[in-house]
C-alpha cells in the first residue's frame, strides 16, 4: 500500500513528466535546425509559461526533490533490488540536475536577461572546455529520465498480484522495462547531436 508520501511524489512526478513529454519533442525538433526549435519553443511556452502552470511546475520540481530524498531515506539503499538502486540513483542525479538546471534558467530570464532558447543550451555544449562538463551533464539527465520511468514500470508491474505477474512472466516485463530505457537513449543520441554541433553549426 502506498504511503501519503508516495502518493504525493507520484502525483508531483506524473505533472512533470507531461511537461517532460513537451520538452524532449521540443528538443527533437531541433534534429531540424535551431529555427525550428525555437518555433515549436514558443508554441509551447504558452502553455507552460503561463504563470499559474509555472508555478505549479516549480512546486512540483521542488516537492519531487524534497519527497524523493525523503523516501530514499527511509527506505534505505545497500538492501535493495537493481530496481530499486536504479530508480533511486537516477532519482538522485535527477534531482541534482533539476535544482542546478532550474536555478540557471530562472538567474538568466530574471537576473541576467539573457534567452533561454536553442542557444541557451547549446553553445556550453559546442563550446571548449565547457562542452567536457556539459554534454554528459545533459546525458546524463536524459538518460536518468528513462532510467527512472523503467525502473518505476518494472517495480510497478512485478508488484501486481503474484497470479498476473506469473501470467505476464517476468522476462516480458524485463523487456518492456528495457524497451522504454533504450527509447530514452535513441531520443539522447538524437538530441546530443542535435545540440552538440554534429549536424549543423552553431553559433
Amino acid at each position: 500500500m502506498a504511503t501519503a508520501l508516495q502518493k504525493f511524489h507520484r502525483v508531483s512526478g506524473i505533472i512533470i513528466a507531461c511537461f517532460l513529454l513537451l520538452h524532449f519533442t521540443n528538443h527533437l525538433f531541433a534534429l531540424a535546425g535551431p529555427q525550428s526549435h525555437i518555433r515549436v519553443m514558443e508554441i509551447f511556452r504558452k502553455f507552460y509559461r503561463f504563470p499559474p502552470v509555472e508555478i505549479l511546475l516549480l512546486v512540483c520540481v521542488v516537492s519531487q526533490i524534497v519527497s524523493g530524498v525523503t523516501l530514499i531515506a527511509r527506505k534505505g539503499f545497500r538492501r535493495q533490488s537493481v530496481a530499486v538502486k536504479v530508480q533511486a540513483l537516477s532519482g538522485i542525479y535527477l534531482a541534482l540536475f533539476l535544482i542546478n538546471h532550474v536555478a540557471a534558467v530562472m538567474l538568466a530570464r530574471y537576473q541576467w536577461h539573457i534567452e533561454t532558447d536553442f542557444y541557451f543550451a547549446a553553445n556550453v555544449a559546442v563550446e571548449y572546455p565547457s562542452k567536457l562538463f556539459f554534454i554528459p551533464y545533459y546525458t546524463l539527465s536524459i538518460l536518468s529520465v528513462f532510467a527512472h520511468v523503467a525502473s518505476i514500470h518494472y517495480l510497478k508491474r512485478t508488484n501486481w498480484p503474484v497470479n498476473t505477474v506469473h501470467s505476464v512472466k517476468l522476462a516480458n516485463i524485463k523487456r518492456e522495462s528495457f524497451v522504454i530505457f533504450a527509447l530514452g537513449a535513441m531520443i539522447t543520441v538524437l538530441v546530443m547531436i542535435s545540440f552538440t554541433g554534429i549536424l549543423y553549426k552553431i553559433g
